[in-house]
């Protein structure tokens, strides 16, 4: 399962760690919301809906929904 790694970070299902600022993470929160907001690293990218972080795109797994928080 997808996690939501404290302050910034994510882990997908496959392995791969995302890392990005506080103040990145924080802004694409609020800026989602209303509406549907992407942040990318690599191959990766965090769809975020509604203030939170909703799922990781994998080029491995597809789609791996954010289902905890460390």
């Amino acid at each position: 399962m997808a996690t939501e790694l404290f302050p910034s970070s994510f882990r997908c299902d496959c392995g791969e760690e995302l890392d990005f600022s506080e103040g990145t993470i924080h802004e694409m929160k609020k800026m989602s919301k209303n509406k549907h907001v992407r942040l990318g690293e690599g191959k990766h990218t965090i769809i975020f809906h509604k203030g939170e972080a909703k799922e990781i795109l994998c080029p491995k797994f597809k789609k791996c929904a954010i289902t905890s928080f460390e």
